[in-house]
């Protein structure tokens, strides 16, 4: 148990572009190409009814940029862990990358990459890999590792109808390759690079400001072994396309 007070910044730079039919489907969005960082310190105490004394570091930034053309390329990091009995505990740094070309009103080229290392992590967290957190053609949490990369190629198609004038309708055909590096101990070992194709159905909300967006995809593995489906389908729901 971790029980601490903290003190953070933020700073965002004002820099932003008005799109649609990009990560929504029939707003207007407004997409922020500028630098920004955030940065927490917390100090757990027993005093304050922790377990044990640490220090709870986390940061996060994000910086993007116009290609010109329609074209946007957005970079992102995230790192969490505490200092404790002398070392990082429970560590963990994301790094992603996204870029988007638009082809017409309609069309959109997605690609993206995002990769995760890990150390020292307490028990009750796992670094997973699978139909969850991008590689749409096998289970949920399939794989676990101490580091994973994920790749994906998505071409993304925006229409004007709305479904019951209560979903704006869209879908999208991409390719995802990912892997596992290290070892968890409470799972077998990484079975190296997987890859999946597919299609997906996507239907954002026209009725709420939250924008959420119900996806449906089926997705195909290309590499997988006898105790997994031929067919995964997928549905959750996400902030964006």
């Amino acid at each position: 148990r971790y029980t601490y007070p903290y003190v953070g910044i933020q700073w965002i730079q004002d820099a932003y572009v008005t799109t649609r039919n990009l990560d929504q489907i029939g707003r207007t969005e407004d997409l922020h190409l500028g630098r920004s960082l955030t940065a927490t310190l917390g100090f757990a105490s027993t005093a304050f009814g922790s377990t044990n004394d640490a220090m709870i570091l986390a940061a996060e930034g994000e910086a993007g940029t116009d290609l010109g053309s329609e074209q946007y390329a957005i970079g992102d990091f995230a790192l969490s862990s505490r200092l404790e009995g002398g070392g990082l505990r429970n560590a963990q740094l994301d790094v992603g990358g996204r870029y988007y070309k638009r082809q017409s009103e309609h069309r959109v080229l997605f690609a993206g990459v995002a990769a995760s290392l890990s150390s020292a992590l307490d028990e009750d967290v796992q670094l997973m890999l699978g139909g969850d957190n991008g590689l749409r053609g096998y289970p949920l949490r399939y794989q676990a590792g101490t580091s994973r990369a994920v790749f994906t190629l998505e071409e993304r198609f925006y229409t004007d109808w709305q479904l019951l004038k209560l979903a704006n309708v869209g879908a999208a055909v991409f390719v995802d390759a990912g892997r596992m590096w290290g070892r968890d101990q409470f799972a077998p070992a990484p079975e190296g690079w997987l890859t999946d194709v597919g299609i997906g159905l996507r239907l954002g909300s026209a009725r709420s400001g939250l924008g959420n967006i119900l996806h449906v995809d089926i997705a195909f593995p290309l590499n997988r072994d006898h105790d997994i489906d031929g067919l995964q389908l997928l549905i959750e729901t996400k902030k964006s396309f």
